[in-house]
């Protein structure tokens, strides 16, 4: 395709992802704050719907998405979600909530590997770099957008209101895939007949993938922990009011914006920089546990972010490059299960390390354990390069 095509397909792409985002993470809110009143439990129970769908569906997502036309799969499940999102709106009762929740959920499962497997298609396998960029960039400003929306949105008008909205966004999103010129189509059948090796198998049976991708589960878990302590250590610790804690999201947010423009502009390998990322993220978290001022911990918080938009381009690309693009889905699909369950060990964990060691203690703690990590994964990756 002409490097206009391509522009034109990353920016649909990119710009339905940013609308969509920021209509998930709004939904979110609205349901987070409908089901609050009703107790942790149901709390915890919406929870674990965004996550476990990722884990137990990643075979079959991965399979379907290698299977079929990707970008036919794609507008499908965004129809879908489309769709769902209008009883889940108007539905009161707990249980189905959640139930059309995972519905919803179970149909993203099917949406990220597609979206990351459809990137080379457009791009060139030698160019993926800058379409995770561009995309990066999408979801990062619909999370930042996003949060807020939904509150404002459910404070106005309730949280059907914010969750209509999401719908909306999953319209919108079609509409944007369906214009994508690009087609990933399924690779013919082996001649031997031999099936094609699994998601799992495809990232744990490369060295590079392997080591890369249990760094960034581990960063991922000590960002789930920075999660739960970073209420109480800028408002209780270091005396934030709710604004100032605002701007620390905002900041890490502001910060994943530049890290995602980083990664196609350096001549490094996307398995060095995902480990520097992860390294920036660990230095970031650490040191908001560390600082002794606001100031210093807005900077640290700045600093985890870039790394964290370096790590979400960078981990992709790798993925992209080191498996066969006829697997991409079932690659995708279980790096996918992997970090979701990382999430959910980090967020499981959070809370008692908090009590433990109280927030500053815990980020520390977790922080150090991410550059850890990160500095083993850079030292095999300089031993053994290929």
């Amino acid at each position: 395709m002409s490097d206009r095509v391509v522009r034109r397909d990353l920016n649909l792409l990119a710009a339905g992802l940013a609308l969509s985002t920021a209509g998930d993470s709004a939904a979110l809110v609205a349901l987070l704050l409908r089901l609050q009143p009703h107790g942790s439990g149901w709390v915890a129970g919406l929870l674990a719907a965004e996550l476990i769908p990722f884990v137990v569906l990643a075979p079959l997502t991965g399979r379907i998405v290698d299977r079929f036309e990707t970008r036919a799969v794609l507008l499908v499940a965004l129809a879908g979600q489309a769709v769902l999102c209008v009883p889940l709106a108007y539905a009161t009762a707990l249980l189905p909530t959640i139930a059309l929740f995972a519905g919803v959920t179970a149909l993203s499962a099917f949406v990220r590997p597609a979206t990351s497997a459809l990137v080379p298609a457009i791009t060139g396998e030698g160019d993926a770099q800058r379409g995770y960029s561009r995309l990066a960039t999408g979801t990062g400003l619909g999370w930042i957008a996003g949060p807020a929306a939904g509150g404002l949105l459910t404070g106005a008008f309730g949280p059907g209101t914010a969750i209509l909205v999401d719908a909306a966004t999953f319209a919108v999103l079609t509409l944007a895939c369906s214009a994508v010129r690009a087609r990933r189509h399924p690779a013919a059948a082996p001649p031997d007949g031999k099936r094609a090796a699994g998601g799992m198998r495809l990232i744990f049976g490369d060295r590079l993938l392997r080591t890369a991708l249990l760094g960034s589960a581990i960063a991922i878990s000590s960002g789930v922990i920075d999660n739960v302590a970073a209420p109480f250590r800028f408002v209780g610790q270091l005396g934030a009011s709710d604004s100032g804690y605002g701007l620390y999201l905002t900041l890490w947010g502001l910060g994943a914006l530049i890290g995602a423009q980083i990664v196609p502009r350096v001549r490094l390998s996307s398995a060095t920089l995902l480990a520097l990322g992860n390294l920036l993220i660990g230095a970031g978290i650490a040191g908001i546990g560390l600082a002794p001022s606001l100031l210093l911990a807005y900077v640290a918080s700045t600093a985890g972010g870039i790394g964290n938009g370096v790590v979400n381009v960078a981990q992709n690309a790798l993925i992209s490059t080191r498996t066969p693009p006829a697997q991409h889905g079932r690659a995708f699909a279980a790096s996918g299960a992997v970090i979701q369950t990382a999430i959910g060990l980090g967020t499981a964990a959070a809370s008692p390390l908090v009590v433990l060691l109280h927030a500053d203690g815990a980020m520390l703690c977790a922080g150090l354990l991410t550059c850890a990590t990160a500095l083993v994964a850079l030292l095999l990756n300089s031993r053994n390069p290929a």
